[in-house]
């Protein structure tokens, strides 16, 4: 018997060793985070209403910011920047919940992704247009708007509509901003430090 503890420890070690190697978070490769980027980027594309208060007036821009901020604003606003603040936060979600990351992936691959840039492409040229106008998810085709459906109210992706600036649909305070009031301010905020412009410019 004696002779067996050391082995059956040995085999205990391994074995605990295995499950630790089994239970290990998933890995997630540049290419999904790319991907994930890229699809948040699309489903709500806010730096857009930026890109068009650069183009509203001009006139009237310049006499409130100097040639510097003028370019470091539009620098801030194009897509790459937008792409790159949205991947540090993609990756941070990576990064903390792997597995969760992984199903979000699937159902914005799965159509999700698709039907939020149609939304997001809508909700965004009619804040431009000034259009009250809602969004009709009823036109959509049955699979799309089961995934659309799945991510505005699965359980599982809060974090993802928390990313992509849409928040919660329903059971929202009225008293609290939006998770797109929320984006748009610390869109605001970044450019204001970045740029040197008063965040009175944004209000």
């Amino acid at each position: 018997m004696s002779r067996m503890r050391p082995r059956l420890l040995l085999a205990a070690g391994l074995l605990a060793s295995a499950g630790a190697v089994t239970a290990a978070p998933a890995t997630i490769d540049v290419g999904a985070r790319e991907r994930m980027t890229e699809y948040l980027v699309d489903m709500f594309p806010i730096h857009r209403i930026f890109a068009q208060l650069m183009e509203k007036d001009p006139q009237a821009l310049e006499a409130e910011l100097d040639g510097k901020q003028i370019a470091c604003f539009n620098q801030q606003v194009a897509r790459p920047a937008f792409v790159a603040r949205k991947r540090r936060a993609v990756d941070a979600y990576a990064d903390e919940v792997p597995d969760e990351f992984q199903a979000a992936l699937k159902l914005l691959d799965e159509g999700a992704g698709d039907a939020m840039k149609e939304l997001g492409g809508f909700s965004i040229d009619n804040a431009l247009s000034g259009d009250g106008h809602g969004f009709d998810p009823s036109g959509m085709a049955p699979d799309r708007l089961v995934s659309f459906m799945t991510f505005a109210y699965g359980s599982p992706y809060r974090r993802l509509r928390e990313l992509s600036g849409y928040g919660e649909f329903t059971g929202q305070d009225e008293d609290q901003p939006s998770a797109s009031d929320l984006q748009l301010t610390a869109l605001a905020s970044e450019i204001s430090d970045a740029c040197g412009i008063p965040p009175k410019f944004f209000e």
